[in-house]
């Protein structure tokens, strides 16, 4: 039922008449873990990152709901690091911004592990990435509705979620990518959103020759990837407001706005350990949250629901330190179990990452790098940006393209890696939730018309491979809807230590493949005009890396994730791959909801912080539903 303002204000007179509406005793953002926990709360969010700040400002949009949420990082407002751009990167494996985590040793990549960096502070990962902004295809996310998941989680019942979060300022026209028309104009672009979306003011030499060498390679245009479509090279949008050249994010633009309301509080500096239970006959409701802050230890109630806004890694980690998994995982570290799911934690997926160095001809060629070596050009660029919020400090990498893969692969050669990939699915012995992903993905790689290669410019490093003596780009390319299936669980009962990160890159030889063709694209873009004429020599891999073997050894050596874990709490049936269901309430439990990126139940071609806020944006108008409803 929905619900006007007539209804509303109504339902709420006649219940002010009985009992007065609660409110918290502590406001704001705060460290005072005691009040909080001694505080009345409707809803306990856990986790302060992109998906539980946009949940903390939609709920208290109505004055009867009290909302608090606990994070465990702090507040970043005015850090370089985080605010500016072209800073990209700067912040990760930094312990304040960052919980750096490392996968389980890989037996695919030798026995290499991978360090994953997942936001640590308010803003969560929305305050650390790269700011790239872009929906997937309309295919990836019809693709979850044909899992048996109904309830609008398809292209159709995102779409104005998408466009509610967003506050589009439309890109120049004179860009080094020649559309004859502006990028962010289209039809279905958010225009009052609580976020800025821009595109930049400033590219840099090179994005020129990178394009005009990828399209004469036959990649086309695509001047609208928001439509539904991301395959072509594109000007990506970045989560950056133009009106100050600074970052977006959930933080800044969903919590600071509506800090002051009397009905939200957020504690930072604390860490969740447990979801705090009862149990009367079958039904299982989630009463609070245990958490700890300065080593001290508190619990806080929540008398209508607690969500789970923690993310891939962490929210699995704490449905099982609840009782809530696999119930000879559970039983064997003596964790009473609360709801039996042997899907919990399970269907980990990342997007695959590999990042190729180059030299440049000329030194002297502004890059990113520039700002950090040469004092006269930062100054400048750094004059421009604190004046007019332009210039070099505001870059983020826009030259993307997403690549079916008989773009570059012959018929023969996709013929045979789908023909090894169905043998080796078969010995796999998968489970059937995700071999209906694996055929869906087949289906799509047939019919050539979804991406699944990503390919990235960066006008100077993402990687390790620089040198201080010379000046260099990268060339970055991903494998955008990997087979590879992962896993995240608890090995131990204490709440503070990491999980078990298990990203199985690699398991499929096809996920291999798809980033050896995506190394030698690279390679063989750097080499084509004019991009090739600004290109003194590969850097990494070096240019005696040139057999398949070599480029395939190189994938082990150095593939790496793409921040974009999914799926580890997925939607789906229950009994079939599911852990919560169209509303996103945890099975087997009356009022615990989950709300981030673990939801994804299959991957997407794109970065995945857009699609994390339209989930948001969507779960938020279902929870003020079911709550008025409870008034009634």
């Amino acid at each position: 039922m929905r619900y006007n303002t007539l209804t509303v204000i109504a339902t709420l007179l006649g219940k002010s008449l009985s009992t007065p509406l609660k409110r918290t005793q502590v406001t704001g953002i705060t460290s005072d873990a005691s009040t909080f926990a001694q505080s009345s709360f409707d809803y306990i969010i856990v986790g302060g990152g992109t998906a539980g700040l946009v949940l903390a400002a939609r709920l208290t949009e109505n004055s009867a709901v009290n909302v608090g949420v606990i994070e465990a990082g702090e507040t970043r407002f005015d850090e370089a690091d985080v605010n500016t751009p072209a800073y990209l990167g700067q912040a990760l494996f930094n312990p304040l911004y960052d919980w750096a985590y490392e996968t389980v040793s890989q037996d695919t990549l030798n026995g290499r592990s991978v360090g994953l960096n997942i936001g640590k502070m308010v803003g969560g990962s929305s305050a650390l990435n790269f700011m790239i902004w872009q929906r997937g295809s309309q295919g990836d996310y019809d693709n979850w509705s044909q899992l048996g998941i109904d309830g609008g989680w398809d292209w159709a019942g995102l779409l104005p979620y998408f466009e509610k979060t967003e506050n589009v300022t439309p890109g120049p026209l004179d860009t080094p990518y020649n559309f004859t028309s502006s990028a962010g104009t289209g039809s279905g672009e958010g225009q009052s959103g609580p976020l800025p979306i821009s595109y930049n003011n400033f590219y840099s030499t090179l994005e020129g020759p990178y394009a005009q060498a990828l399209l004469s390679l036959g990649v086309p245009k695509n001047a609208d990837p928001d439509n539904g479509d991301t395959t072509g090279l594109f000007n990506s949008a970045a989560s950056v407001d133009s009106e100050t050249g600074n970052r977006t994010y959930s933080g800044r633009n969903y919590l600071l706005p509506n800090v002051d309301r009397s009905n939200l509080a957020v504690l930072v500096g604390a860490q969740a350990t447990k979801i705090e239970i009862s149990q009367t006959g079958g039904n299982v409701t989630a009463t609070g949250v245990q958490f700890t802050a300065s080593g001290t230890n508190y619990t806080v109630t929540a008398g209508k629901e607690v969500i789970l806004s923690a993310g891939s890694l962490h929210t699995p980690q704490l449905l099982e330190l609840s009782g809530i998994g696999d119930e000879t995982r559970l039983t064997a570290l003596g964790i009473p179990v609360v709801v039996a799911n042997s899907d919990v934690g399970e269907n980990l997926q990342d997007h695959q990452t590999l990042n190729s160095g180059f030299l440049l001809v000329d030194p002297d060629v502004p890059t990113v790098d520039t700002l950090f070596s040469n004092a006269t050009f930062a100054a400048a660029q750094e004059e421009l940006y604190l004046t007019n919020h332009t210039g070099f400090f505001t870059y983020t990498p826009s030259a993307l393209s997403f690549h079916p893969l008989q773009q570059f692969w012959t018929d023969d050669e996709l013929d045979t890696a789908l023909a090894q990939l169905q043998t080796e699915i078969a010995q796999a012995n998968v489970s059937s939730f995700i071999n209906k992903q694996f055929q869906l993905q087949i289906d799509g790689i047939k019919q050539g018309q979804v991406a699944q290669m990503e390919l990235l410019f960066v006008a100077g490093v993402l990687g390790a491979s620089s040198t201080d003596q010379e000046n260099f780009v990268d060339l970055s390319n991903f494998a955008s809807r990997p087979f590879s299936r992962g896993s995240v669980h608890i090995n131990t009962t204490d709440p503070l230590a990491p999980p078990e990160i298990d990203t199985a890159y690699l398991q499929f030889s096809f996920d291999k493949q798809v980033l050896v063709k995506g190394a030698q694209l690279t390679r063989n873009l750097s080499q084509t005009a004019p991009l090739s004429s600004f290109i003194s020599s590969p850097l990494s891999p070096a240019a005696d890396v040139s057999t398949d073997e070599d480029f395939a050894n190189f994938v082990i050596e150095n593939v790496g994730t793409e921040w974009h874990q999914v799926g580890t709490a997925s939607l789906g049936p229950l009994g079939e791959g599911g852990v919560v269901d169209s509303d996103l309430i945890v099975y087997g439990t009356s009022n615990l909801r989950v709300v981030d990126a673990s939801v994804m139940p299959m991957q997407i071609g794109a970065h995945i912080q857009a699609t994390v806020y339209a989930i948001a944006e969507k779960v938020s108008v279902d929870a003020v539903e079911s709550f008025l409803s409870g008034l009634t």
